[in-house]
């Protein structure tokens, strides 16, 4: 796996090279982080990817996508939607080597912690991009689980969906919390990446911000016991 990410790397930042000066939106890029993501995947033949909801897709529809947090293995695995976007990435995650690169490369959103400054530059070049067709990746949980289930979400996801007028497509996903542990490499092992139906932008407008967040938290919260109950067996 080291080895293949320093090979995709270099790829990456030739392919960023030849095109940052005409694609703005990082297109291409981004079908490079796609092959370079779904292959981490199959690094491991004991790896299985199950998708689900991919019929919830409309095909050239820019979305606000929420998604849980469980690792880092989180970034690669959300690259089987089948769109381009951008995540939204604290400041301290931009120093990261290589991985920081890349998101630096690929035209991402930073925001700092607590800045409010920073969070209405997040939010209009969020709006920005969304205008141009490319859709928006957030954590509403603001951090990765420790438990492994849902946690309570932030209003960040929602008050862009608001602001932009754009659907929100929720995506529940599991098997990176488990994916390592104390025995090494979790095998046989099947990530699920399941794709909730979106919510229009019309129901977006007619709720506060803070109860469109606790429905969409209890939701994806209920879905994800549904497909990786393990995780809250001691909440019962």
């Amino acid at each position: 796996m080291f080895v293949f990410t320093i090979v995709m790397f270099v790829v990456f930042a030739v392919v960023w090279l030849l095109t940052v000066l005409f694609d703005r939106n990082r297109v291409v890029c981004h079908h490079v982080s796609r092959f370079w993501s779904k292959n981490i995947y199959r690094l491991c033949p004991w790896w299985k990817v199950r998708v689900t909801g991919l019929e919830n897709v409309i095909y050239g529809r820019s979305y606000v996508v929420v998604s849980n947090h469980q690792a880092m293995l989180d970034i690669p695995l959300l690259y089987v939607l089948p769109f381009n976007f951008k995540w939204v990435s604290k400041r301290e995650v931009y120093k990261i080597p290589i991985f920081g690169w890349v998101l630096w490369m690929h035209g991402d959103v930073a925001i700092e912690r607590g800045g409010t400054a920073s969070a209405k530059a997040m939010l209009q070049k969020c709006e920005d991009y969304l205008k141009d067709g490319v859709s928006i990746i957030m954590f509403p949980e603001g951090t990765r689980t420790k438990t492994g289930c849902v946690n309570n979400f932030k209003e960040g996801a929602m008050i862009l969906a608001q602001q932009s007028g754009a659907d929100i497509l929720p995506v529940v996903i599991d098997g990176t919390f488990d994916a390592f542990g104390k025995g090494g490499i979790a095998a046989p092992h099947t990530f699920q990446v399941r794709i909730l139906a979106p919510i229009s932008a019309n129901e977006i407008s007619k709720a506060p911000a803070r109860e469109l967040r606790d429905t969409l938290n209890t939701l994806m919260c209920d879905t994800h016991k549904a497909i990786a109950p393990r995780h809250y067996k001691d909440k019962q």
